[in-house]
């Protein structure tokens, strides 16, 4: 009930409001505020005046805090009313009650807080180059007192004390005081304060439009992202088929007229071939590695070790060609994604596999550590090993090691591996030594039981 009171309040006030300045946005909403609070204060405090001041005969108090009441009521439920006119009728009622209180009635104290109060909220709700108006309201009430004191213009009305002139100056200078410090101080604290709400303003808006900027960069970044993976798809599938042919009539080449040409067209027959099947392998690869896109399902509970088993099956003529060897110790399930996870081990693999040195049997060990925040895997073999300089080139897109006697990759795998492992919010990297081997190592985050 009370704040959709105060919001009709703040509706009607409100509404011929312009565009203003930060601070004084603030102080209209204390002004409407204000306003709201006045209304069950005069039913609480003005109403009951007015009833004594009826039975004690003070007419002139009765009449001025009957219009007090009126144009109160007027400037909070009145609309069209401009804000400026109704902060300055709700100023003068309280100057006409301060005026009263001393002129007809001699009461000294009560008027006088009006006459303070007025000067306050004439300085908090007017802008800052007004502040100096309450001051010189003050200082021309007190003179006109004086004079009339002086010229005993006001000793004749009924129940007024016997006035002095010394006393009523020694009275009023206080408050003439209080309205020229209050005039000074005030609208300083205020400046810093509007200064303060400025830079506030501009932070917000300048926040505002990189948010904005921000979320239309996110989109667009997002669309390109779309148009690359179907670009990279469409251009993968439609490429194969004209690749195949090409690779088909190139076999059917070499077994036709392998034997009856020179020495010097095999090998360019081989070379083409060659060139194809690779040709093949990186369009496969490349379409691989565009559909591995954002993970919209869940984490559950996978088996390292059976996917691993997995692997040595898909890798059996290899494994059996190459008396491979692969072990495994510590691992033991965890929540993950077994697809990306079994991606990421079987390229690992199959680099290890292809990069293994000549004459030695590849040994594969893949262990796995629990270190608390995360998982840590480390796939170790006794490959040709990989310099240095190479630790971060490897895991870019075709970027792949020229080794003499050793396969040669399409620069997709470590790729792959590599985009798998910063989606899922891992980190990857290798430690190796030339002609003893490698260590690729990369962490999981741990996922709690989702079920």
């Amino acid at each position: 009930m009370w704040n959709r009171y105060l919001l009709f309040i703040k509706n009607i006030c409100l509404a011929t409001e312009e565009n203003a300045s930060p601070l004084d946005h603030w102080r209209d909403r204390l002004f409407v505020s204000g306003i709201a609070f006045l209304i069950p204060f005069c039913l609480i405090g003005l109403i009951p005046g007015l009833v004594m001041s009826y039975i004690n005969n003070f007419i002139p108090l009765f009449i001025f805090d009957s219009i007090a009441f009126i144009v109160s009521v007027i400037v909070a439920f009145v609309p069209r009313i401009p804000l400026i006119v109704r902060k300055w009728a709700i100023f003068m009622v309280f100057y006409g009650i301060g005026a009263v209180l001393i002129f007809f009635i001699g009461n000294y104290g009560p008027g006088l807080m009006y006459l303070l109060s007025v000067s306050i909220l004439m300085i908090l709700f007017l802008p800052n180059n007004q502040a100096y108006i309450s001051f010189f309201f003050n200082l021309a009430t007190c003179i006109i007192f004086s004079l009339l004191i002086h010229f005993n213009l006001i000793s004749s009305l009924p129940n007024l004390p016997k006035l002095d002139l010394v006393h009523w100056i020694t009275v009023s200078s206080n408050l003439i005081f209080l309205s020229a410090m209050f005039s000074f101080l005030i609208p300083k604290l205020f400046s810093r304060l509007e200064n303060s709400l400025r830079e506030q303003v501009k932070l917000q808006e300048q926040l505002k439009k990189g948010t904005v900027k921000l979320k239309k960069s996110l989109v667009e970044v997002e669309s390109k992202n779309k148009e690359l993976e179907h670009f990279t798809f469409v251009v993968s599938h439609d490429l194969q088929e004209p690749l195949r042919m090409i690779t088909g009539f190139l076999e059917l080449l070499k077994i036709k007229y392998y034997g009856k040409l020179d020495e010097k067209a095999n090998t360019y027959i081989s070379y083409a071939v060659d060139g194809a099947n690779r040709m093949r392998m990186l369009i496969l690869d490349l379409s691989e590695y565009s559909r591995i896109n954002k993970i919209t399902d869940d984490p559950v509970l996978l088996n390292p070790q059976k996917i691993l088993e997995d692997l040595q099956l898909t890798f059996q003529n290899e494994i059996q060609s190459k008396k491979a060897e692969i072990t495994s110790e510590s691992l033991k399930p965890f929540y993950g994604y077994p697809s990306f996870f079994s991606v990421l081990l079987q390229n690992l693999i199959a680099n290890a596999l292809k990069y293994s040195a000549p004459g030695r049997p590849p040994k594969i060990h893949l262990s796995m550590t629990h270190r608390g925040k995360d998982y840590l895997f480390e796939l170790t073999d006794n490959g040709v090993g990989i310099e240095a300089e190479y630790f971060d080139k490897i895991f870019v897109l075709f970027q792949r090691l020229r080794k003499k006697n050793v396969g040669s990759g399409t620069g997709m795998g470590l790729a792959i591996v590599k985009k798998i492992t910063d989606m899922l919010g891992g980190k990857i990297w290798v430690s190796s030594e030339v002609g003893k081997g490698s260590v690729f190592s990369f962490t999981l985050p741990i996922y709690q039981d989702v079920n």
